[in-house]
């Protein structure tokens, strides 16, 4: 759907509590399903950090918001659709037993949509959960997505968007937009986009300071039971923050590997070396700039 393979600009996640349609609105700003594991399919909830990439665009005969749009050309007159910019979205799990995977996925986010059910009372559990992370954090670039209206009638959406309002007040998301939507008829998806172009900037990263990388999973690629001398890498995923990686460059993995000497325990740096960079599945071997990968 995105139809273009510039690199991510800025990492925005999806937030809000389990059920409420994270997954479903990536998938209509994306076209990805991001629910991807087994366990996952199986018990129909996030489990672990989904991504997806979305190229943001706008149709230059339309005018706002309806001309944001992430189809390569408009429904309505035909016209190519100019790009405005591609993001990365982070689908953070909902269910209580997993609010660390959240916090792992919270800790690169620019910026937020907050994802409430507009057929339930608010706020439900993870609702407040999220929020409270988000201020934690420090994020305050937040859009809200009232979702499932299309559940209730007129009078039910109006006093769930007061609950809202009343929630969010006093918190970092005070004041933030709060768009009516349906995720699974896309209704309402060129607002969102439109809330997330004027509310979630590009965040200015320096491309010729030292690389820094914030990982937020990681994988084992070695075979169980491998000893150390037989040990071939791992994959990290993460966003890179500042600076430029490219194959072959050396890097140091921090806090590292735990240590006991003495009766003391420490923590030391792990040095090694890029083998491979890739972003939304596509090999950037060559040289990665700040942004996702």
């Amino acid at each position: 759907m995105a139809g273009n393979h510039r690199q991510p600009e800025v990492n925005i996640g999806l937030v809000g509590h389990v059920d409420h349609g994270k997954t479903t609105l990536v998938r209509a700003l994306s076209g990805e399903w991001t629910d991807q594991h087994s366990e996952e399919m199986k018990r129909g909830i996030s489990i672990r950090l989904g991504y997806a990439d979305a190229t943001l665009r706008r149709c230059p005969d339309c005018e706002e918001p309806e001309c944001y749009t992430v189809a390569e050309e408009c429904d309505e007159h035909g016209t190519e659709t100019e790009v405005e910019r591609t993001v990365s979205f982070v689908d953070a799990p909902g269910h209580e037993t997993l609010m660390a995977t959240m916090l792992s996925g919270a800790a690169i986010m620019d910026g937020a949509v907050l994802v409430v059910s507009a057929n339930e009372p608010v706020p439900q559990p993870q609702t407040e959960e999220h929020l409270m992370a988000l201020d934690i954090i420090g994020i305050e670039n937040i859009v809200v997505a009232q979702n499932k209206v299309d559940l209730v009638d007129s009078e039910q959406a109006r006093q769930n968007y007061e609950e809202i309002q009343d929630f969010v007040a006093g918190t970092v998301a005070e004041g933030a937009p709060i768009v009516p939507i349906s995720a699974e008829q896309e209704i309402n998806v060129d607002l969102v986009i439109d809330a997330i172009q004027s509310e979630i900037p590009t965040p200015d990263r320096d491309p010729d300071a030292d690389p820094r990388m914030y990982v937020a999973r990681s994988f084992d690629i070695n075979k169980p039971g491998t000893k150390w001398e037989g040990l071939t890498g791992g994959v990290l995923g993460g966003s890179l923050v500042q600076g430029e990686l490219a194959a072959g460059d050396e890097i140091e993995l921090r806090p590292g590997r735990e240590v006991e000497e003495g009766g003391q325990t420490e923590w030391r740096s792990v040095a090694t070396n890029v083998r491979s960079l890739q972003a939304g599945r596509r090999d950037r071997s060559t040289r990665r700039s700040p942004g996702r990968l």
